[in-house]
């Protein structure tokens, strides 16, 4: 829901009540009109624009995506466009040439409302499973229709519950990025997942990739993606090498996605289908107006010592198994040395003792 607010002391002195204006010149249709409020300073009119699924546009705002150039500074640089989506619309009261003559002023207010449609979130509380933050600046986003979520099975019935011990590795984990309340207009899709040991930082140069754009790690899995408002992966459970002598491994997980057009997001991605090799270029990029959400982090549990540890007990049971095996080789290596020197003066004895003999008889 857009909301828009104009002054209502400029409607009072020109001579209107707060219902007199309208949207779009709908002043017959009750959800157009503006509602008085009095509680604030100054006084306002307010009005408010549906755009989730479940509401039409009864008031006939225009809504147009445009394509536009990127924050050479920001994190989307690397993008060649990224797409806002701007809504316009007026505010006017009732003709007042219905008569000869008229004491009141007309009114007429334009507005443009611009909405980014590319973020960045950034989802590292992993332990609570979810987040969901507003963020509001002079253009106004879409951040706080977007929630990332974090689920133990492939159902995503059941929020993941990090032990204090942390993740075995190979965990699989199942990741949810859903845009809640939004107009059906719009699609979600995932131009890039990545994980990183510590907080989001633009300038952070170590990071795992689950998947940019067309190309996919071999141990995750996207199995939902620019067909819904919902978008899903899974993974499994990793550590970071750098932090080997820890416990435990932090890993803080990062979605920078947009929100498209049904058509549009269905270009984008069967262009992975056309292409002989895999794009390691993201759907889209990110501008500074891009909302970030934080929170973190995940953990998971050492194991490579334990591993080293049975590996070394087999690598002492082979050397054990070769040493006995070497004594019992050379004790019968002995044994039949022995049994031959024995044989060789037997038969040597013999032959001397037979010669003498025969000399003597002669």
């Amino acid at each position: 829901m857009i909301t828009l607010e104009i002054n209502l002391c400029t409607a009072q002195w020109s001579g209107f009540m707060g219902t007199d204006l309208a949207l779009n010149g709908n002043h017959n249709t009750t959800a157009c009109q503006g509602s008085s409020d009095t509680s604030v300073n100054p006084p306002i009119i307010r009005y408010q624009l549906p755009v989730n699924q479940s509401q039409d546009n009864p008031c006939r705002q225009s809504l147009q995506i445009v394509d536009e150039a990127p924050d050479p500074t920001g994190p989307f640089s690397s993008f060649s466009s990224i797409q806002s989506v701007i809504i316009t619309g007026f505010l006017d009261t009732p003709n007042s040439y219905q008569g000869l003559i008229s004491y009141n002023t007309d009114l007429y207010y334009h507005f443009s409302c611009r909405y980014p449609l590319e973020y960045l979130l950034n989802n590292t509380q992993i332990v609570t499973s979810s987040v969901s933050v507003a963020n509001s600046n002079n253009n106004g986003t879409f951040i706080d229709t977007l929630k990332m979520s974090v689920f133990n099975g492939s159902d995503y019935g059941f929020p993941l519950v990090v032990p204090s011990t942390g993740l075995a590795l190979r965990t699989r984990i199942f990741v949810q990025v859903q845009a809640v309340n939004l107009t059906g207009n719009f699609y979600v899709l995932l131009d890039q997942c990545f994980a990183t040991p510590t907080p989001y930082n633009i300038s952070q140069n170590e990071q795992f990739n689950f998947f940019t754009g067309c190309s996919v790690d071999q141990r995750t899995s996207v199995t939902s993606n620019g067909i819904s408002t919902v978008a899903r992966f899974n993974f499994e459970a990793f550590r970071f090498t750098a932090y080997r002598d820890q416990a435990k491994s932090s890993i803080y997980l990062h979605c920078m996605l947009r929100l498209c057009e049904p058509s549009k997001c269905q270009v984008l991605l069967s262009s992975c289908n056309n292409r002989r090799k895999r794009s390691v270029t993201p759907f889209g990029k990110e501008t500074s107006e891009s909302a970030t959400v934080s929170v973190g982090p995940l953990y998971t549990a050492r194991e490579d010592i334990p591993y080293a540890a049975a590996y070394s007990n087999n690598m002492a049971s082979e050397r054990d198994n070769v040493n006995v095996t070497g004594l019992v080789v050379g004790v019968v290596f002995g044994l039949a040395a022995t049994v031959l020197l024995v044989l060789g003066g037997w038969f040597t004895l013999k032959k001397f003792y037979w010669g003498g003999g025969l000399l003597h008889d002669k």
